[in-house]
C-alpha cells in the first residue's frame, strides 16, 4: 500500500474516524464518506485495507476535491476544494456584481494554482464542522 503516506489517504481516514466517533455505535464512517465521495463503501474499505486493486488516482482526487477545505478570503469562510474551484473556473458571473466580485479576488488568491504568483496552496485537513 504505497499510498498510505500521502495526504489524501490521511485525509480520508480522518474523515471516516470523524464519522464514526459522532455514530452511537462507532461505526458508518466508511459509508458516510462513500456516499460523500460518489463511491461505494467496498471501495471506501479496500482502499483503507490495502486492497484497492485499481490506481487510487480517482479516489484520491476525489478525496481532495470533496474532503479538503480551504479558506475563501471573499467568504471568510471555508469551502471545499471543489467549491473553490467551481467559483473560480465556472461561468464568468457577469449578471451578479458580488459574484462577479467574488471571482474577482480568485485571480490573485494564493488557492488559485493557476496563479502564477502563487507558491504556497495551503490545504486544510475535512470535516470538522
Amino acid at each position: 500500500m504505497s499510498y498510505q503516506n500521502e495526504h489524501w489517504f490521511k485525509v480520508l481516514l480522518n474523515a471516516v474516524d470523524t464519522f464514526n466517533s459522532q455514530s452511537w455505535n462507532g461505526k458508518g464512517g466508511k459509508k458516510k464518506v462513500a456516499d460523500m465521495l460518489g463511491l461505494s463503501r467496498p471501495t471506501i474499505s479496500q482502499i483503507m485495507n490495502g486492497k484497492y486493486l485499481a490506481s487510487p488516482g480517482r479516489v484520491a482526487k476525489k478525496v481532495l476535491d470533496v474532503l479538503t477545505r480551504v479558506h475563501c478570503p471573499y467568504l471568510n469562510a471555508e469551502i471545499t476544494a471543489q467549491e473553490c474551484l467551481d467559483i473560480r473556473s465556472g461561468e464568468t458571473p457577469s449578471h451578479d456584481p458580488m459574484r462577479l466580485a467574488h471571482r474577482r479576488m480568485c485571480r490573485t488568491c494564493s488557492h488559485n494554482t493557476q496563479n502564477t504568483q502563487n507558491e504556497n496552496n495551503s490545504i486544510q485537513n475535512p470535516v470538522n464542522g
